[in-house]
Formats: structure tokens, C-alpha cells, sequence
């Protein structure tokens, strides 16, 4: 059914997108368990919570340095065919880059395909779990790990904590003030140091407040009372862990697309960008990577990645100026594939005329 030089050309593609994808994939992810630990053992982050995020961050990352893989990978594959001079006797056979393509179809187009299915429809899902894991993590967090200085609020606003210092060391934290709300009734809590433990009696985690004062009445009647405590305990309310509803990075694509928003509109596109960017950039790598027999297999993958990072920063600065309204939604970010696609026929025309030349 497939020609020898089809299986080859295509196993070939194959092998070296895999390795690409593995070496970029070490790199993030080594990057992201170093910040992961880091939060951890700055109390911001519970440690169960690192290898779901972990996971989660691999699916993320495929997804994202797919096309710039592929695009390596095409590069590197020809490159090695031009230096071993393989390519000559291809030509000679009268294959050319547009039937090289065909064949590299056969691994190219399943996966961008499978891309394109995940970057529409898996991303919301991958980004939903993210968030979720997060706020739990930040649910079960020791208070010693709250930022000093800044109020943390649970309960929609209903129960705020202010942390003055934190010392990990010893396990505790000073000038501690707790605002709780229940109803017209509210109530104030100050203390000099505080401790975190779990209390069965309280059936969850408790906040151990030490030499305070306790506000309890009903704003603008007049009748607070008033106690002063050596040792009291505060049990700490579960946070909303429930994401952003209105993220456009959490939403379905048919969400996205009945919002009828800029912000939205921009968010969809960026996903649809994904699968076109690695079409396009695969079609780029072929007259992209001719080179001449002294040349070397990398001698223009320099400017491959030039290019990458130009048309990926193009990429963000579009979906950033269709989120704000400074690039009309049509053709938002197609305008700059659209720059793309006609370099590739550019660059295509222009080898199809040195080759008749020579």
C-alpha cells in the first residue's frame, strides 16, 4: 500500500518528533517541578497536590510545543537527508518536496489532527482540573503559609484571616486578626500567636489562637461583648474551591463561541491557532531546510527557531489585541497565519526557480 521510501520517510519523521518532544517536554516539566517544590516548601501548596499538577503540566506543555516539535523534526529529518546526500538520489527518482510532503502526511496529518482535537476540546478540561487542584491545594495550605500582610478571604468574604508574620521554624504565626460573619452577627478575633492543628472535636482544621481578644455582637447596636482568652480555638472554614466561571481559558469551545466577546472570541481562535500553526509550519520546514551539499544538516535551524519565535510571539500579541478590541475579530489571529501561508508559497516558488535553473 506504502512505498519503502513512504515507511522510511515517515518512521523517520516519527522517531525524531518523539525525541524532539521528549527533550522539550524535560525541560518544562524539570522547570515546572523546581517551582512546584519551591511553593511547597514555602507552605503555599500542599505536597499531594504536585504530581497531579505535574501531570496536568505535561498535557499543557504537549499541546503547545507540538507544532514547534514538528516543525524541529522536519527540519532535521531533511536536513540529514541533504547531508548524506540522500536527497539527490530522491530527486533523481523524481520525487519532490510537494511528494516528500505526501509521504510525510503520513505521520503529519493524524497528529495534527489529534492537535487540533486537543487543543479545542481537551485544553478547557486540563485548565479546569489545574484550577480546581489549585484551590484545593490552597484549601488544605498551613496558615503559616498565608503571604504577611495580606488579608485571605473565604466564605465569598464572609470569614477574612490577616496574617502579620509567619515563622516555619517554630510552627507559628504572630498577629493574627480573623473576621467572621454569620448573618447580621459578626465577630472579631485578635490574638498574639497562632498555631494550625487538626481537631476531631471541630471536624477539621483548627486554628489554635493564643493570649487574644474575642468581638462578638451585631454592627450598630451597641451591645458587643467582649473576652479575653489565653488559648482558644477557631476552626478554619472550607474555601470555595469552584473555578472561575467566567475564565475564558475554562471554557467549552460551544461556550466560547455563544458568548459572542472579544475575549472569548480571542480565546477560541488561539485554540484553533494551535493545529493551523503546526500545518503551517510543517509545509515551511520543507523549502525551509534546503541546503546546500557543504552546508551541515543545521545550518539553517537557527533561523527556524528565529522564525518560530517571531510567528509564536505574533501569535500572543494577536490574541491579546482581539481580547482588547485593537484587532478586529475578523481575521484576528488568521491575519497572522495568513503572513505565514505566504511565505511558505513564497519560499516554494523561489526554490521551484533555482531548481529550474540549476
Amino acid at each position: 500500500m506504502f512505498s519503502t521510501l513512504n515507511r522510511y520517510f515517515s518512521r523517520e519523521l516519527a522517531l525524531t518528533f518523539v525525541a524532539v518532544s521528549a527533550i522539550l517536554l524535560a525541560v518544562v516539566v524539570s522547570k515546572s517541578f523546581v517551582s512546584l517544590l519551591t511553593r511547597v516548601m514555602e507552605g503555599k501548596m500542599s505536597a499531594d497536590a504536585v504530581l497531579s499538577l505535574l501531570g496536568l503540566g505535561i498535557l499543557e506543555a504537549a499541546i503547545l510545543l507540538a507544532p514547534f516539535a514538528l516543525f524541529i523534526s522536519v527540519m532535521l529529518v531533511m536536513g540529514r537527508l541533504y547531508r548524506d546526500s540522500e536527497i539527490y538520489a530522491i530527486k533523481a527518482n523524481g520525487i519532490g518536496q510537494l511528494r516528500l510532503f505526501r509521504y510525510a502526511a503520513l505521520f503529519v496529518l493524524p497528529v495534527i489532527v489529534l492537535l487540533g482535537y486537543a487543543s479545542v476540546f481537551l485544553t478547557p478540561q486540563i485548565a479546569q482540573q489545574v484550577e480546581t487542584i489549585k484551590l484545593k491545594a490552597k484549601e488544605r495550605t498551613s496558615v503559616l503559609g498565608l503571604v504577611p500582610g495580606q488579608f485571605i478571604e473565604a466564605r465569598q468574604g464572609d470569614w477574612v484571616v490577616f496574617v502579620e508574620s509567619a515563622d516555619r521554624e517554630s510552627g507559628t504565626a504572630r498577629n493574627i486578626f480573623i473576621y467572621d460573619r454569620r448573618g447580621d452577627r459578626i465577630s472579631i478575633e485578635t490574638a498574639r500567636s497562632v498555631q494550625q492543628t487538626d481537631s476531631p472535636e471541630l471536624e477539621g482544621r483548627t486554628l489554635v489562637l493564643s493570649q487574644g481578644r474575642r468581638y462578638e455582637g451585631i454592627p450598630g447596636e451597641g451591645n458587643f461583648t467582649v473576652l479575653s482568652f489565653d488559648h482558644h480555638n477557631v476552626r478554619i472554614p472550607e474555601l470555595n474551591a469552584a473555578p472561575d466561571d467566567d475564565d475564558p481559558e475554562l471554557m467549552t469551545a460551544a461556550q466560547l463561541l455563544a458568548a459572542h466577546a472579544n475575549p472569548e472570541l480571542a480565546e477560541f481562535q488561539w485554540r484553533l491557532s494551535i493545529p493551523v500553526a503546526a500545518l503551517l509550519l510543517v509545509l515551511l520546514a520543507f523549502p525551509l531546510s534546503v541546503v546546500r551539499p557543504r552546508q551541515g544538516r543545521f545550518a539553517k535551524l537557527g533561523l527556524a527557531i528565529v522564525i518560530y519565535l517571531i510567528y509564536s510571539n505574533l501569535m500572543i500579541l494577536a490574541e491579546a489585541w482581539v481580547a482588547n478590541d485593537r484587532l478586529p475579530t475578523m481575521p484576528g489571529l488568521f491575519a497572522v497565519h495568513g503572513i505565514v501561508a505566504l511565505m511558505v508559497v513564497f519560499l516554494f516558488m523561489k526554490q521551484g526557480e533555482w531548481a529550474h535553473r540549476t
